[in-house]
């Protein structure tokens, strides 16, 4: 692609395309890192750039959350330039293609059409509300599922039908067709693909040789483990102290020992109490 742009002498634009659909997956990535999941690879496409892979496990919550970081960033750069031009006019000429293209990235990302970030949100929200009334979670996911398949479908014949009539006036926009292409896939294929997502490994045993702060924090037990991540800073070794619900102490956490505990955990969403005793439990056995 880039050759070809080359061509057309467009290699700039593609080259800043490109540049801002990874600042968008690098958002994913970075909110995603707060749940206690890294990327695996980001993957650069015609149509854009992607994330390989889903986040297994992940409640609906959390997913709108890393769904929505993608476009908010985006609209974060646009309004950034926004902001540059009010202050240096004389700006413009220089950013705004820039500009432009992290908010049609933005913008067309927040389409409720599977697999872009809209969709995902659209899913999700859909499948929160389908569980007030079912009590099967996952048959208010599949509900939900269906209907956001059904309307990334007609998002796909929409742009095919926009390429036809582009053809018809003898201007074809090659790119409604790959936009076509690519929501057609993705309601159809990739339903069952394994995720590749990793957990993260934050040991800190490298900065231990050098000598490091210690950084201590209290949390009650009954904490989701992903909570855990908002108080690891660069530079500090974090030491947990964990106490009940009657704000009674019951037992430290170094940093090395909530690494080993998140690397077992079955889901981010498992208790620091259930990681630390179920581990207590079979020392035991």
């Amino acid at each position: 692609m880039g050759v070809w742009y080359c061509f057309k002498g467009e290699l700039f634009l593609f080259l800043l395309s490109a540049l801002v659909a990874i600042q968008h997956e690098c958002a994913h990535a970075f909110a995603a890192a707060k749940l206690g999941y890294k990327l695996h690879r980001i993957v650069l496409m015609p149509f854009g750039a992607v994330i390989d892979g889903d986040l297994k496990g992940i409640s609906f919550k959390d997913e709108i959350f890393v769904a929505l970081c993608g476009p908010l960033c985006n609209l974060f750069t646009a309004a950034a330039f926004v902001a540059i031009w009010w202050l240096s006019p004389t700006m413009y000429a220089f950013t705004d293609t820039a500009c432009y293209s992290s908010l049609a990235i933005a913008l067309v990302n927040l389409l409720p059409a599977y697999p872009l970030d809209g969709g995902r949100i659209f899913q999700c929200a859909l499948a929160r509300f389908f569980m007030k009334t079912e009590p099967q979670e996952g048959r208010a996911e599949r509900k939900a599922k269906r209907i956001a398949r059904a309307l990334t479908l007609s998002f796909a014949l929409l742009f095919a039908l926009l390429f036809i009539g582009t053809c018809l006036r003898k201007t074809p926009n090659l790119s409604l067709l790959l936009f076509s292409v690519f929501l057609f896939v993705g309601a159809l294929g990739n339903r069952d693909k394994t995720a590749v997502y990793n957990r993260l490994d934050f040991s800190y045993q490298d900065a231990l040789k050098k000598g490091a702060e210690i950084r201590r924090v209290a949390v009650l037990g009954n904490r989701p483990i992903k909570d855990a991540l908002r108080f690891l800073s660069r530079g500090c070794y974090l030491v947990l102290e964990v106490y009940d619900e009657n704000e009674r102490w019951l037992y430290d956490l170094p940093q090395n020992q909530l690494s080993q505990h998140f690397l077992l955990a079955p889901t981010p969403y498992t208790t620091l109490d259930e990681l630390y005793f179920g581990s207590v439990d079979k020392n035991a056995r």
